[in-house]
């Protein structure tokens, strides 16, 4: 098995868009014709209730047909709050911060172990250097809450981790329509079942905004950006093809990955919105069986439908490559060699996935969400086979000054 999977939603403060929340507050904060300044403060409240059915709790991938883990599917509940709050403090100064708390409780007896809870919150404060540069501290706070199954649980690790992430990020609009901006953190990491996967490092990032309002037509919006990370870890380096049986074992070397991402997207906004976009992960790493690249491509749709719904889906296709493969199970009379090896291997990561949401808005505050989601490995070699349906009835409530 591969190391866990932290996935890369916490390496965005270099390309962090939580600075564009106070944004609009800015214009709101001129003086009235009394002499009192406008109010600017901008607060919303979300909670959200949600029933679910997955389909593959454990997230088990199948190694051939004749043999695996059993798939566990199980009906759960989703509990969503989450609070965002943008305000100008004083004259060329804001602040926006947001905290979020949720949860997903399984009901079957044998998923109950994917259970987990999330905590999450954000700060940051913007100072206005000039009319088209700013410059924000920020910081993000981000932890799972998941209970250790017992010892032969076929998930087999757990989303249980706490992420601290600070940075400091300077944007300058070079024109009316093109925006840069460049970041700087540093980011912790602990993994609570297992400190070896404990990482810390610093991370910088670049990123271009690109924006055209057309008059009476659709909007057209570009984005490009790239960031790095460098994680120091907790425990020591694997080595491969270790004796007797050829497995990976730990070495004598600490483990350090350095991960690169970029990615770019074009997005046009009508009737449709409609956006297609690429993004490329390589992390390198000196520990066997971690060093790999991705491939994402990428598109969305959103569009307003009949009786008030609201239409929105994405598509992302994954194509992950390792640089060595692990193995995972040993072969036995019913599996079949892969390659002419004794072990079979699973590139765990390459899944692809299709998202669909039907949404309507019920009354003012409150709307109604039927998301569907399909998730697979067709793309890339791979010697196990993933599927995972998951499908949420949900309802949104918001409130927003």
């Amino acid at each position: 098995m591969r190391g866990p999977r932290f996935g890369q939603a916490m390496i965005a403060i270099p390309l962090a868009a939580v600075s564009i929340a106070v944004g609009p507050n800015e214009a709101r904060a001129e003086d009235s014709g009394g002499g009192e300044t406008a109010d600017t403060e901008h607060y919303q409240l979300l909670t959200e209730l949600g029933v679910e059915y997955d389909s593959n709790a454990h997230r088990v991938e199948q190694l051939s047909s004749t043999a695996g883990t059993a798939l566990v599917g199980s009906f759960l509940q989703r509990f969503v709050v989450s609070g965002q709050l943008a305000d100008r403090v004083a004259p060329r100064h804001a602040i926006a911060m947001s905290a979020t708390a949720a949860a997903k409780i399984f009901d079957a007896q044998p998923a109950r172990s994917e259970s987990v809870g999330i905590a999450q919150s954000s700060l940051l404060w913007r100072a206005t250097l000039g009319p088209r540069t700013f410059l924000a501290p920020l910081g993000n706070y981000y932890e799972a809450f998941q209970s250790w199954g017992p010892e032969n649980d076929p998930a087999g690790e757990r989303r249980d981790f706490r992420s601290l992430a600070s940075g400091l990020d300077l944007r300058t609009s070079l024109a009316d329509d093109f925006e840069l901006g460049v970041a700087a953190g540093y980011r912790w990491l602990v993994f609570k079942p297992d400190r070896n996967f404990d990482f810390n490092g610093p991370t910088a990032g670049v990123a271009l905004r690109w924006v055209h309002d057309a008059d009476g037509g659709a909007d057209w919006e570009a984005r490009a950006g790239a960031a790095f990370e460098y994680r120091r870890f907790g425990g020591p380096a694997h080595v491969g093809m270790c004796p007797p049986d050829g497995l990976p074992c730990p070495g004598t070397a600490p483990r350090d990955d350095q991960f690169l991402m970029a990615q770019g997207e074009v997005t046009r906004t009508g009737r449709v919105l409609l956006a297609l976009g690429y993004a490329f992960h390589h992390n390198g790493s000196n520990s066997f069986g971690e060093t790999l690249i991705r491939h994402i491509a990428i598109a969305r749709l959103a569009t307003a439908l009949p009786l008030r719904l609201y239409l929105a889906a994405r598509a992302d296709l994954l194509f992950a490559f390792y640089r060595d493969p692990i193995p995972v199970a040993q072969a036995t009379d019913t599996m079949q060699m892969v390659g002419g090896k004794q072990f079979a291997t699973i590139e765990d990561e390459n899944r692809s996935s299709v998202r669909v949401d039907l949404s309507r808005d019920i009354g003012a505050p409150l709307r109604a969400v039927l998301r569907y989601t399909f998730y697979a490995n067709e793309l890339g070699g791979n010697s196990g086979t993933y599927r995972r349906h998951t499908l949420l009835l949900s309802l949104a409530f918001t409130f927003e000054k």
